[in-house]
């Protein structure tokens, strides 16, 4: 098995030098990256637009609102499984491109499918968890509800590195990144978080520049409530949804160059000690001294 031991992502130590390492891959690898990402954000627009969510704003009928929704659980479930395949080949780009393998599309294809399904079945699993333990979080005090979460971001960045390299067994995927999660799991929360920041002002500005075209219709649903329905329509906008895509585009790949970054440094640190328990080597006092000469 490759141990990508001379992968890009590999060394990182501090937060400085991951930084480097993940904006010197970033700017490489773009093309790739940026290809699937856009492809990915149409598809799950495409899935989207077909919800018509002003209608809700219509019905006063809660039976008939709750089949309306009903309706829309399709559409929702294609675009979180849409978002999942995009993730999946995103992560094993990331792995795979370096290598420059000749017969490389082959090999992505083949290594993603291969670990689709056990990744989405530890993703509902994991899911699952998120929600509890987030939940529990804010029940008990907002910030046990971020920590939770950033702590849940954090061992979900693991599973689909173990997936694409060590284990296709969903919970085998699961109790390695909460074990490589921990190994460092202060660090590696600082990364997380401060990543997620960069990503949130970048994706504020990005989003700011997708409104201009639209600023009239996001000032009028603001001014005027019975306008609201505008910006569900925008959303729906060939246009909106180009520009969304595009931007959106720049921004998705970071966190599976984050996953990486996170998966080699602390698989790195992992030392393997056997222990051997046989008699036949252990040390006895005897071989601790010098041999006396035979007295004759």
């Amino acid at each position: 098995m490759n141990t990508y031991q001379n992968h890009p992502l590999a060394g990182a130590v501090d937060l400085d030098s991951a930084f480097n390492k993940l904006w010197s891959f970033y700017k490489k690898y773009f093309v790739g990256l940026y290809l699937i990402s856009v492809v990915g954000s149409l598809l799950s627009s495409l899935f989207i637009s077909g919800i018509d969510l002003a209608s809700l704003q219509t019905t006063t009928d809660p039976v008939e609102m709750l089949e309306k929704m009903k309706g829309f659980a399709g559409p929702y479930a294609l675009t979180i499984l849409v978002s999942l395949i995009i993730s999946v080949l995103l992560h094993a780009w990331v792995l795979e491109k370096p290598a420059g393998e000749p017969e490389f599309l082959q090999s992505l294809l083949r290594k993603s499918l291969v670990a689709l399904v056990p990744y989405l079945v530890a993703m509902v699993i994991f899911g699952i968890l998120t929600v509890i333990m987030v939940s529990v979080g804010i029940v008990l005090l907002v910030l046990p509800g971020l920590f939770a979460l950033f702590y849940m971001i954090t061992v979900g960045l693991f599973v689909m590195p173990v997936a694409l390299t060590e284990t296709r067994n969903p919970m085998e995927m699961l109790s390695r990144s909460f074990r490589l999660a921990h190994r460092n799991l202060w660090p590696n929360m600082g990364w997380v978080v401060v990543v997620i920041l960069i990503m949130v002002v970048v994706a504020m500005v990005l989003g700011a520049l997708v409104m201009l075209p639209f600023t009239g219709s996001f000032i009028k649903s603001i001014t005027n409530p019975e306008e609201a329905g505008t910006m569900l329509e925008m959303a729906r906008n060939p246009v909106y949804i180009g520009l969304s895509a595009l931007t959106g585009g720049l921004v998705t790949p970071v966190m599976p160059i984050l996953a990486f970054l996170l998966y080699f440094r602390n698989k790195a640190e992992e030392v393997i000690i056997e222990v051997t328990t046989e008699n036949d080597n252990a040390v006895k006092v005897e071989d601790l001294y010098p041999p006396m000469p035979d007295r004759e």
